[in-house]
């Protein structure tokens, strides 16, 4: 059984194999249900299977889809609510998907505080009383 696979050309989204790689593969699964094999990948984007090992391997490492070393098709893309709690943590976010909660990231308490400005201020009350007695002197010297 054949399985019909049109070649993915690179867009200006697609930048490198890796992401024609990765746009193979959600295309694939989000038909199919499963991931699709080294030859089909490798078909697909135009090039060979130990380039297409290795680009699946960098994806892994960027956290981009899922694979099972070893097996057969042990390649699918990560879910769209994957994608977030991994945003959220790498933002200090403290997620549990068990009882689904997201707490704010903890306080950052080595920051020091910001120092006070030095004012060259001269408040009115001073300055007044100040032009006030040079004033009287100057009237009662005239």
């Amino acid at each position: 059984m054949g399985i019909a696979v049109n070649p993915l050309t690179l867009s200006p989204t697609m930048v490198s194999r890796k992401h024609q790689v990765l746009a193979f593969i959600e295309q694939y699964y989000a038909v199919h249900g499963i991931g699709p094999s080294l030859s089909e990948m490798a078909n697909a984007v135009g090039t060979n299977k130990p380039r297409v090992a290795d680009l699946i391997r960098r994806l892994e490492r960027e956290g981009r889809l899922h694979r099972i070393p070893g097996r057969a098709r042990g390649v699918w893309p990560i879910a769209a609510h994957e994608a977030a709690i991994q945003l959220l943590r790498q933002r200090g976010f403290v997620v549990d998907i068990d009882i689904l909660t997201v707490a704010p990231p903890p306080p950052v308490t080595n920051e020091k505080l910001p120092l006070v400005p030095v004012l060259d201020h001269i408040p009115d009350d001073e300055r007044d009383t100040d032009i006030g007695a040079e004033q009287a002197r100057g009237a009662q010297g005239a």
